[in-house]
C-alpha cells in the first residue's frame, strides 16, 4: 500500500516537473522572439483546451459522472470575465489587477451558474446527467449567438 502511494507521489511530482519545464521553455521562446505570431495565436486556444481536458478528467475520470456541460460553464465564465475587463479597461487600475478581478468574476459566475444547474440535477445519474448538462451547454451557446451574432 505504501509503495502505491509513493508511486502516485512520484507521478505527481513528475507531471508538475514536466509542466514547469514546458512553461519555462515556452517563456524562453516567447522572450527571445523566435515564436511567430501564428504560434502565439495558437498558444491561447491550446491552453484553453488543456484546461477543459483537465477539468473533464477531474469530473469524468475521478468522480465517474458523465457531464457534458463544461463548455457551457467555460463560456459563461469567459463571457463575464471579458465583460468585466471591458468595463474596467478605461479605469486607472493596473492591467494585472484588472486581469485578476476579471478572472475572479469569471470563476465566480461560472461557479454560480454551475450551482444553479447543479441544484435541480443533483439526483440524476449517468445518461440523464449528461443530457441535462449537454442541454445547458447548447442553451448557453444559442443565447450567446443570439445576443452577439443575430
Amino acid at each position: 500500500m505504501k509503495n502505491v502511494q509513493m508511486n502516485k507521489i512520484k507521478d505527481i511530482f513528475l507531471n508538475y516537473g514536466v509542466i514547469l519545464i514546458l512553461y519555462f521553455v515556452v517563456q524562453l521562446f516567447l522572450k527571445s522572439g523566435s515564436v511567430s505570431s501564428l504560434m502565439k495565436g495558437l498558444l491561447v486556444p491550446l491552453c484553453i483546451y488543456s484546461i477543459l481536458a483537465i477539468s473533464l478528467n477531474l469530473v469524468v475520470g475521478i468522480s465517474g459522472e458523465l457531464s457534458l456541460g463544461h463548455a457551457g460553464f467555460m463560456c459563461v465564465g469567459a463571457f463575464f470575465s471579458a465583460s468585466c475587463s471591458m468595463l474596467l479597461k478605461g479605469s486607472s487600475l493596473p492591467p494585472m489587477l484588472i486581469f485578476f478581478i476579471a478572472l475572479c468574476i469569471g470563476a465566480i459566475s461560472a461557479g454560480f451558474f454551475g450551482f444553479l444547474i447543479g441544484i435541480p440535477v443533483l439526483r440524476l445519474k449517468g445518461d440523464y446527467l449528461a443530457i441535462v448538462t449537454l442541454a445547458f451547454g447548447e442553451i448557453i451557446k444559442n443565447i450567446i449567438n443570439a445576443l452577439y451574432f443575430g
